[in-house]
């Protein structure tokens, strides 16, 4: 069977390509320039006037609707498809790829995409459903006022919460309802779901017959399928146990694909553990129906219960030893892709099983052990700390660093910055820099820690020697940015530590909505490389959590301005019950039904509020 060639594995792990290819586009975070080429063009119909014939409804006739964009650019793919040949899929595949990256980028990573995706629709599409800003500007701050002074963000947003037009409105809102999946509602302020929206059409909901020819010629195509069905996931209040099966389905698929599996690995499936025992003990009682139809005893001893999931050793990695660089790279990539997944869905038995598989590919080596050491300044004797050795199975060669977020120092007078040790080992003192992708999985180790085990402080001090190790040395944008927000979670429970957790949170917010003037970025490129193989929250949830952090410092106000801002109504009714006010948080509730009545959660909100049970009917 096909497996992925050079070109596809390169995008996939975000691989630098030495031409001018739409892939290289891709993987250089240059999506404007793939959204803008001939292909894409094409795909899209952007150049195409009124004369042109439409086999589905015209964008020039003022019926057509956002239900109506699918079945044209799937119109627009077979033509594409009869006119290129097979090698089309190829262009195809990029060009959804990249919508999907837009759409990361504007609603994970940043920097600023100034493309609409508006603008790549034919006809008056574009004017009709224009995106309105805020600012594109970066934000100048006043002399002598601190660059992590809380409230900055209050001066300009660009995207989330700007107001559009009233039909741009109606398309999101419309498009927005589409990706909704098991009764759970989108996040009603997602910028640009188009561009998801066109990366779903491009990837995941291709006809059949398409599909098939596509998984043919380009089987990376299921990979990207899978990633786009996992950002629609993540718009959802709450997970939709109909993606995830779509999700696992796809990686199920395109596992076939990959190379082949060295001998001792028991990888034959990479579905989740309830899923490999229910289809056992389906398998074992499906030939003895016929016995129950004839009234004859069944045999009870032969029909286990659960069938027996081997648990991936630790100590595998030898059976990868006789395959390729390459392959193991691809290997480790795709199985922690599923381990972030299966951690994202609260199932940390599958994702433990997953990332230990991957952990095995790359051949990293890590022990969480003791050694002795301070932690504060006037310390006299030494005590026990705990600390994670890791070593990667390859040299990490890397003399310039892109640009990482700034970890803000802690600054306390009795807290030491880090815990000196008293062993001169040269590992604790100087540890060797890691793989990048062997990063990801110390971080996913660690939230393993935090799902296996409850909210203590016991289990806080077992994840930060994972995050510490990461910290250690600087490298790829959102691994580190990762590794920052773990600390400031860990941190903000501790009196002496809680300042920072605050500070750096802020600081996490700003870099990917405004930048300081002048600052040196890191490009979307670099940022969107391991976006997928890891937990990395959206921006609206990371400002979430920032309100949270305000609401327990008992900044109750600035909490609220947050809150109502990104419309999070059942947080703007927590905070004004606590200040007293739960008459305007009526209020305001009943006047968003006003605008959209057709909302359940609205409506239970109202029902918490009133306590009416004719508002919880209503909204069932």
């Amino acid at each position: 069977m096909q497996t992925f060639n050079h070109t596809e594995r390169s995008v996939l792990l975000g691989h630098s390509l030495a031409d001018s290819s739409l892939e290289s586009l891709l993987v250089d975070g240059k999506y404007e320039d793939v959204l803008r080429s001939a292909p894409a063009r094409l795909v899209f119909g952007t150049d195409l006037d009124s004369s042109a014939s439409f086999s589905t409804v015209s964008p020039f006739d003022p019926e057509f609707s956002p239900s109506d964009i699918q079945p044209l650019i799937q119109s627009f793919v077979r033509q594409y498809v009869l006119r290129e040949g097979p090698s089309a899929w190829s262009d195809i595949t990029t060009i959804g790829a990249c919508c999907l990256c837009a759409f990361m980028e504007t609603n994970w990573t940043g920097p600023e995409l100034r493309l609409d995706p508006a603008q790549l629709l034919p006809g008056p599409l574009p004017s009709q459903w224009q995106e309105s800003h805020i600012s594109i500007a970066p934000v100048d701050l006043p002399e002598g006022v601190d660059k992590h002074e809380i409230g900055r963000r209050e001066q300009s947003r660009v995207y989330l919460g700007a107001v559009q037009s009233e039909q741009r409105t109606e398309l999101d809102q419309a498009l927005l309802r589409m990706l909704e999946a098991d009764g759970e509602e989108a996040y009603a302020l997602t910028p640009r779901p188009l561009y998801l929206h066109f990366a779903r059409m491009l990837l995941v909901d291709l006809p059949r017959e398409l599909r098939e020819e596509r998984d043919k010629t380009v089987p990376s195509g299921l990979w990207w399928a899978a990633r786009a069905v996992l950002a629609q996931q993540s718009l959802l209040d709450y997970p939709a146990q109909s993606l995830l099966d779509q999700i696992i389905e796809l990686f199920d698929t395109a596992r076939k694909y990959m190379p082949k599996v060295p001998a001792g690995v028991m990888l034959d499936s990479v579905r989740s553990v309830d899923d490999i025992q229910a289809k056992h003990v389906d398998e074992a009682r499906v030939p003895q129906l016929d016995k129950v139809m004839e009234d004859e005893p069944i045999d009870t001893e032969h029909v286990d219960d659960a069938a027996p999931v081997p648990e991936p050793s630790s100590s595998n990695s030898d059976a990868w030893d006789n395959v390729s660089v390459a392959d193991r790279e691809l290997w480790a990539r795709f199985l922690l892709e599923l381990g972030v997944v299966y951690s994202q869905h609260s199932m940390p038995l599958d994702s433990k099983r997953m990332v230990k598989l991957a952990q095995d590919a790359s051949g990293l080596q890590w022990q969480m052990t003791g050694a002795r050491g301070k932690r504060t300044r006037f310390q006299t004797f030494d005590t026990a700390q705990l600390v994670l050795l890791a070593k990667s199975a390859r040299r990490v060669d890397r003399d310039t660093h892109e640009p990482a977020p700034e970890a803000l120092e802690l600054n306390d007078d009795v807290l030491l910055e880090n815990v000196e040790f008293t062993d001169p080992d040269a590992e604790l003192a100087n540890p060797a820099d890691l793989q990048t992708i062997d990063k990801c999985m110390l971080l996913a180790f660690c939230l393993n820690v935090q799902n296996e085990n409850p909210a203590h402080g016991l289990t806080s001090e077992q994840m930060l020697p994972f995050v510490t190790r990461v910290l250690q040395h600087k490298g790829n944008w959102s691994v580190y940015t990762m590794a920052l927000l773990l600390r400031s979670r860990l941190e903000r429970s501790k009196t002496r530590t809680v300042e920072r957790a605050t500070l750096q949170l802020q600081q996490l917010v700003d870099q990917i909505t405004h930048p300081l003037p002048g600052s040196e970025e890191a490009g979307a490129g670099e940022r969107m490389q391991y976006v997928f193989a890891l937990s990395l929250p959206s921006q609206w949830a990371l400002e979430r959590e920032l309100a949270e952090q305000f609401i327990s410092l008992g900044v109750i106000r600035s909490a609220l301005d947050i809150f109502e801002r990104l419309q999070m109504w059942d947080d703007v009714i927590s905070c004004y019950t606590m200040l007293g006010q739960t008459d305007v948080a009526e209020r305001i509730v009943r006047s968003e039904l006003e605008k959209t009545p057709d909302r359940p959660k609205l409506w239970c909100i109202l029902g918490d509020l009133t306590k009416d049970p004719k508002q919880w009917l209503h909204a069932w």
